[in-house]
């Protein structure tokens, strides 16, 4: 029979995160955790304050150079 290894909590998200790096890098690793976040607010309500009034006109004058 295989002994069992107790890890703490910390050692085993450090363990996991050493992982994540090599297998992903940085980045990849960063972007997976990522997805498991929670997030805070509530995006449909910011999203409508935010875009209140803009029209397809308006986006077009900012994004657009001048001619």
């Amino acid at each position: 029979m295989k002994r069992r290894i107790y890890r703490t909590p910390n050692e085993i998200a450090v363990k996991g995160f050493e992982a994540l790096l090599e297998k992903l890098g940085p980045g990849g690793a960063v972007q997976f955790i990522h997805q498991f976040e929670k997030g805070r607010g509530d995006y449909t309500k910011e999203r409508a304050k935010i875009l209140r009034g803009l029209t397809l006109r308006k986006l077009r004058a900012e994004l657009l150079p001048k001619k």
